[in-house]
C-alpha cells in the first residue's frame, strides 16, 4: 500500500499537479499551438496573478487520467484540446462542469450555432470552442483558373478536366467522414437534435430520402460522370493532388502544408451550392476547453478559459498555427490569410460531428453500406443504406 501511495504521487506530480497552487491545464496540444497556449498562460499570470501550469499528455492519457484522479481533486482544473467527438465519456463521468453560466452573451453571440452545439451534450455547455476543422474544396489554381459557381457546373468541369494527363476531382469518397457532405447536403443525417440541441440516439437519418440521394450523387460521381475510379482512397487522391494531375479534391487543413511543400498553388472554396441554392454541408471537428467538474478553483479557471478564447487569442492562434477560428469575429479578422479565409467559409455550414456514444456503431455500417454503393453500377443504394441504419439501430 505504501508503494502505491508513493507511485501515485510520483505520477500525479508528472501531470502537474500542484500543492493547490495556481491553475493546472491539461492540454493535447503540441507544437505551435503549445508555445501558444503557453504564452497566454503566461500573460494571464502576467495580468491576474495567477499562476498557470500547462502540462502536456496524449488524448487517451489524459482522459483516462481525468477520469481516475478528477474526483480525487487530483487532476488538471482545465482540459484544453478535447475533441468534441471525444468528451462524452468525460461527460457521462461525471467530471466535467457545466459552462453555460461562465459563456458570456458576447462570446455565444459570436460562435457559429453549429461550433456551440458541438460541446453540446445532454443540454448542457460542457466546452468553450476555439477552433474548427473539416474539409472543403481545395483546388489547383494552375488547373481551375475560375471556380464553378453550382455544384452542376462542378461536375461538369470536374468532367472537362478529366482528361489523359490530368483527373478533374476526386476524394475518399467511401469514407464516410467526407462522403457525408453529400448525404447531408441532399437530406440526410445521422441524429436528429431535440428542442434543447441534443442529439436523440433513436432518431437515425442515415436512410432517410435525402440520405439516399446524397448517396446516389456520390454514386453518380464514379458511374455517371467517370471521375472517381474503383480503388481511389485518401492515398491515392491526395497523392495525385501533390503530383499537380488533380485538378480538384475534398480535402481538410492538415493536407495544406503538404501541398504547399509541392508547389502546388492552392485556393480553399465551399463546395459550391446546388441549383436551388442548397449550401453544402458536411462534417467538421471543434477543439476547445473543458472544465473539470472537481476543480476548487472554478472562478480562476472559468477566467483562464474565457482569456484563451476570446476573440484576440483566437485570432494570434489563427496566424501562429493556420488554425480556424471558432469565433466569427476572430475569423473576419484574419481574412486575409486566404487559407483559413477558405476554410471558415466552407465550415460556417458544416455539421459538427456527433458526440453521443452511439456514433461508434456509426462508422462500421456506413463505411460497409459506402462500399456497396459504390462497388457497382447496379448496386442497390436505399437497401445498403436501411440495412445500415438497422445494424446501427441493433435492429
Amino acid at each position: 500500500m505504501k508503494k502505491l501511495i508513493i507511485a501515485l504521487v510520483v505520477t500525479l506530480a508528472s501531470l502537474g499537479v500542484a500543492l493547490g497552487q495556481g491553475l493546472t491545464v491539461w492540454t493535447t496540444f503540441g507544437d505551435q499551438t503549445l508555445e501558444w497556449l503557453q504564452g497566454e498562460a503566461e500573460s494571464f499570470s502576467g495580468a491576474f496573478g495567477v499562476p498557470v501550469n500547462v502540462v502536456k499528455l496524449d488524448l487517451g492519457e489524459l482522459q483516462q487520467q481525468a477520469l481516475l484522479a478528477a474526483p480525487q481533486g487530483e487532476a488538471g482544473d482545465l482540459f484544453v484540446g478535447i475533441p468534441h467527438d471525444q468528451l462524452a465519456g468525460l461527460a457521462e463521468g461525471g467530471v466535467l462542469a457545466d459552462m453555460s453560466s461562465y459563456a458570456t452573451a458576447g462570446y455565444l453571440a459570436d460562435l457559429g450555432e453549429q461550433a456551440r452545439l458541438a460541446y453540446t451534450y445532454a443540454g448542457r455547455l460542457f466546452g468553450l470552442p476555439m477552433f474548427v476543422e473539416g474539409p472543403a474544396l481545395v483546388i489547383n489554381t494552375d488547373l481551375v483558373p475560375n471556380p464553378p459557381a453550382t455544384y452542376e457546373a462542378f461536375v461538369d468541369l470536374a468532367q472537362e478536366l478529366t482528361t489523359a494527363d490530368t483527373f478533374g476531382f476526386m476524394f475518399d469518397a467511401p469514407n464516410f467522414y467526407f462522403a457525408y457532405g453529400w448525404m447531408h447536403t441532399f437530406g440526410g443525417y445521422v441524429f436528429g437534435r431535440d428542442a434543447t440541441g441534443s442529439l436523440v440516439a433513436d432518431d437515425l437519418g442515415v436512410a432517410n430520402e435525402g440520405a439516399i440521394r446524397g448517396a446516389q450523387a456520390l454514386k453518380d460521381l464514379r458511374f455517371a460522370y467517370d471521375l472517381i475510379p474503383s480503388g481511389t482512397n485518401y492515398d491515392v487522391a491526395n497523392g495525385l493532388f501533390i503530383d499537380g494531375s488533380l485538378a480538384m479534391i475534398y480535402n481538410g487543413p492538415w493536407a495544406i502544408s503538404q501541398y504547399r511543400e509541392a508547389g502546388v498553388n492552392v485556393e480553399i472554396l465551399p463546395v459550391p451550392p446546388l441549383a436551388d441554392g442548397t449550401e453544402f454541408s458536411g462534417f467538421m471537428g471543434v477543439q476547445g476547453v473543458l472544465m473539470n467538474q472537481f476543480s476548487t478553483q472554478k472562478v480562476d479557471a472559468a477566467n483562464f478559459a474565457k482569456w484563451i478564447t476570446r476573440a484576440d487569442a483566437q485570432v494570434t492562434l489563427a496566424r501562429i498555427s493556420g488554425r480556424i477560428p471558432a469565433s466569427e469575429s476572430a475569423l473576419a479578422e484574419v481574412s486575409d490569410d486566404p487559407i483559413i479565409a477558405g476554410f471558415g467559409a466552407a465550415l460556417l455550414d458544416s455539421e459538427p460531428m456527433p458526440n453521443i456514444p452511439r456514433m461508434g456503431q456509426v462508422w462500421g455500417p456506413m463505411g460497409s453500406a459506402l462500399s456497396i454503393i459504390l462497388e457497382t453500377a447496379d448496386s442497390d443504394v436505399a437497401g445498403a443504406l436501411e440495412a445500415a441504419r438497422s445494424e446501427i439501430a441493433g435492429q
